[in-house]
């Protein structure tokens, strides 16, 4: 049976391929490399530990854990292949630079994942660590893969999807709540010119929305870890997102972190998000959804119905609600999106890469 080492970095670049585990466990012997936000070093900045989450969920399909990446390296021809949670390196932090050449000294072949929805340009992790970081990466879909095949030879790109957006299909829409899914907050440091905070509440008419489709409203604050200097302690975000709603005379509440964030997009009747990847599942499941422009890279959001300004928001929802899921955006840009089989596909793609 072959062997194959999986590398966890970062809980929300992971857990969109971390659902393939049981299944990939019955064709190969995984061990577990836990690094940086995953390791132990660094104090969870949430109400939830996805650490813990992880390793209760993971750990009996693994053969071993590990959270010290030199002690692998001395072990390393061990494997055939190695999985990066992700595309990007951090020096010892994310060490994928590191074990990438060593690997390669022992034939091992190495893959990547999309970082998400960032930026595409020749400059994109999946462009530039190419043959630094990984052999092949696995993208989202086929959007993906026709624009990094201008920069690098298209042989090195997987088609996989997001396995763990294959879960919504044992959740029904109960339509409990306007769902808002942010970047950047007002209150932290801001990469982008739209954010949330009161002009956003004020400009998508929030508080008319609520009463228009008598539904309460549920903020989703990004899971942002102040290691990188970007992030607020998370309490002080969780107050700052509670003012600006009752400042705007809105009835809502705010939450971090999440056991089940596929239970949390099937309960809501419509969704107003930045272009991150969480939002692509309520487009798998047909419900409403609005991307704001300005509020993170469109990207792979580019040519989506739902793309639009503040002002936009109530045009944009209603136009979904009648119109319904569009399964033609699905399609070219989410493999397996449609059919909710991303996590077949992964899987058998892998083992036909590394030989079965």
């Amino acid at each position: 049976m072959k062997k194959v080492l999986l590398v966890a970095t970062v809980y929300r670049q992971g857990e969109r391929i971390y659902p393939i585990i049981p299944e990939l466990s019955n064709h190969v012997e995984i061990d577990c490399l836990c690094v940086h936000q995953m390791g132990k070093g660094q104090e969870w900045n949430g109400n939830v530990d996805m650490r813990e989450l992880f390793h209760n969920r993971y750990d009996k399909y693994f053969n071993s854990v590990s959270w010290d990446f030199k002690s692998i390296l001395n072990n390393i021809s061990d494997y055939d292949a190695i999985i990066f949670d992700d595309s990007r390196d951090k020096g010892t932090e994310i060490p994928t630079k590191i074990i990438y050449p060593i690997a390669k000294e022992h034939g091992i072949t190495v893959f990547g994942n999309q970082h998400g929805n960032a930026k595409f340009s020749d400059r994109s992790y999946e462009v530039d660590h190419y043959k630094k970081v990984f052999d092949y990466c696995f993208l989202f879909g086929q959007y993906t893969k026709n624009f990094f095949s201008n920069y690098v030879d298209e042989s090195a790109f997987l088609l996989g999807g997001i396995p763990s957006n294959d879960a919504l299909k044992f959740y029904e829409r109960t339509d409990e709540y306007i769902l808002v899914i942010t970047n950047f907050l007002e209150n932290e440091r801001r990469v982008f010119p739209m954010f949330f905070g009161n002009e956003m509440v004020q400009k998508t008419r929030l508080a008319d929305l609520q009463q228009k489709y008598g539904k309460k409203v549920l903020v989703k604050i990004k899971s942002r870890d102040r290691h990188f200097a970007l992030g607020n302690p998370y309490e002080n975000d969780l107050n700052f997102v509670q003012t600006v709603l009752k400042n705007n005379s809105v009835e809502g509440s705010v939450l971090r972190d999440v056991d089940d964030d596929n239970l949390l997009i099937s309960q809501a009747h419509s969704v107003i998000a930045s272009p991150s990847t969480m939002s692509f599942k309520p487009i798998q499941m047909g419900i409403p959804t609005v991307i704001l422009k300005g509020s993170g890279h469109t990207s792979a959001y580019k040519n989506f119905y739902g793309l639009t300004s503040y002002e936009g928001t109530e045009e944009k929802i209603d136009g979904q609600l009648e119109n319904g899921r569009d399964t033609e955006f699905i399609e070219h840009y989410l493999t397996g999106g449609v059919d909710y089989n991303a996590t077949e596909i992964y899987i058998n793609t892998l083992l036909n890469t590394i030989g079965k």
